[in-house]
């Protein structure tokens, strides 16, 4: 036994390495059992879309970044600290809200710090202090950035407008669609550049980590390949346009459209590398060996991370589900009601029920209702949209009322200059407003005070710029909904 070391804090500093790996284990199968869903999720996104297929890649770089450095791991000896466990323990619950109501975005983020801060609390400050990189590199499993596209899309117009004026191209600009002299151009979502700006952040901050130790230096060049890609995806959309313009778009719009774009972005990333480089620091640190004789707290680390795990999994099963009908009920036919025909292309899927009809003015009414918590879909998610964004782009978009009562008006234009306005609010109860982040505390609100109040999207559609839906149009629309809502009440107390 070491002289001057009481047997108690001797033994609880020697805690028996097969120990700490149970209960490190036992800890990441709670953790898996709360948030797969959230993991599954992100998993999920990564696969169908390929701005986000390098979230495959950050957990395997995040491992590597520990073993290169394992010589120095090998030295640093767990010390269990309770202080991030009790920060974890406000994201437990927001995790457990916005998993309630299906707000993936918030979900991911809180499942993925609170994974952060429970490798923190379990392995202690030195450790954290040490590898703060690769933990916090795990930040980048979360799909973010979507709500960028409608700003990086108009930001690629300006850019590809402006560099065609240099060089003297004619274009005249719509919203999104450029017209030159023998074709129409859209800035599509795909041509935003988001898949690169992530991809560039991705890969910035890894390089900063691996060559730089200043903040300053780190910094400077994240912002630098951020704004760089920026303008490389400017510059690949002005030159996809020149060559589609000067070859009668034989090329620059096939498989090779893609080629050019990965083309560009490996010239961005090897130049900023190449610079970079020129700036590096020393990066070799040594690490010393763990000589704290302060007990590990292993046992009340563990507990204090355990415990609100399986109560997060008590509560995330007690929550209410409501079970989805294969088809969405049609709940409401007008009198007057004509079959709805129309290319606006709105899109709702599942819900307790939907109604889609036109009246004799040719004026288009779109319901659709859905409960707080359901089994599968939901009112407000990234694929149910008010028009088919592959046709029109919004030319111009109103707010109209205060946050609790408003609608929103939404011009919208497509390629063959046809334009379609679009008049819709999300109502619960009383509230009509076209805020979705309302809409969904209303719903949060509703199913923890286990209220049975729908969700519901209301829409009118006229199909030519010169009709404008009148206020008494629109009070004849609510009124008409009330009705929807008074027969979706009746059905679901029968």
């Amino acid at each position: 036994m070491e002289h001057g070391l009481p047997a108690s804090e001797h033994t609880n500093r020697l805690t028996p390495p097969t120990i700490v790996y149970a209960l490190g284990t036992v800890l990441l199968g709670v953790y898996l059992l709360v948030f797969w869903p959230s993991l599954l999720s992100m998993e999920s996104i990564w696969r169908h879309s390929e701005t986000y297929m390098h979230g495959y890649l950050i957990a395997p770089i995040s491992l590597w970044l520990l073993y290169r450095d394992r010589a120095q791991l090998s030295q640093i000896k767990p010390q269990p600290t309770v202080l991030p466990a009790i920060l974890a323990l406000p994201l437990l619950l927001v995790w457990l809200l916005a998993y309630s109501i299906n707000i993936n975005f918030v979900s991911q983020f809180a499942a993925i710090i609170y994974l952060q801060l429970m490798l923190w609390s379990f392995f202690g400050h030195q450790f954290f202090k040490r590898y703060w990189f690769p933990i916090g590199f795990l930040i980048f499993l979360v799909p973010f950035g979507e709500a960028a596209n409608p700003f990086l899309q108009q930001l690629t117009a300006d850019l590809v407008v402006s560099m065609l004026h240099l060089i003297n191209m004619p274009v005249y600009r719509d919203g999104l669609y450029l017209y030159t002299a023998s074709a129409v151009f859209e800035v599509a979502v795909a041509c935003s550049g988001l898949n690169f700006l992530l991809s560039s952040l991705v890969l910035s901050c890894l390089f900063s980590y691996l060559h730089y130790q200043k903040l300053y230096k780190s910094l400077l060049f994240i912002v630098f390949v951020i704004v760089l890609s920026i303008i490389a995806n400017g510059i690949r959309a002005f030159l996809l346009v020149v060559i589609g313009e000067s070859t009668q778009m034989a090329y620059g719009f096939g498989a090779d459209h893609y080629y050019y774009g990965w083309l560009v972005f490996f010239i961005v990333m090897f130049c900023s590398f190449w610079l970079g480089a020129k700036f590096a620091d020393n990066t070799d640190t040594a690490v010393a060996a763990d000589v704290s004789s302060r007990p590990n707290n292993i046992s009340l680390t563990t507990l204090a991370l355990l415990l609100p795990l399986v109560l997060g999994v008590a509560l995330r099963y007690s929550l209410p589900l409501t079970i989805m009908p294969d088809t969405p009920a049609a709940l409401f036919t007008p009198a007057d009601a004509q079959p709805a025909n129309s290319n606006w292309g709105i899109r709702f899927n599942d819900g307790l029920s939907r109604d889609h009809w036109q009246d004799a003015q040719g004026i288009e009414y779109f319901v659709a209702t859905y409960a707080n918590r359901q089994d599968k879909g939901d009112l407000i998610t990234w694929h149910n949209t008010l028009f088919a964004t592959d046709r029109w782009t919004i030319r111009r978009l109103q707010q109209t009322g205060a946050l609790f009562s408003s609608y929103g008006s939404l011009e919208l234009v497509n390629v063959s200059g046809q334009t379609q306005r679009i008049d819709y609010w999300y109502q619960i109860g009383s509230v009509k407003t076209t805020n979705r982040v309302l809409v969904k505390l209303l719903q949060l609100a509703n199913l923890w005070l286990q209220q049975d109040e729908p969700a519901i999207l209301f829409a009118v559609a006229t199909s030519a710029s010169e009709t404008v839906v009148s206020a008494q149009q629109l009070v004849e629309a609510q009124t008409r909904l009330a009705a929807v809502v008074a027969a979706q009440s009746k059905q679901r107390a029968d």
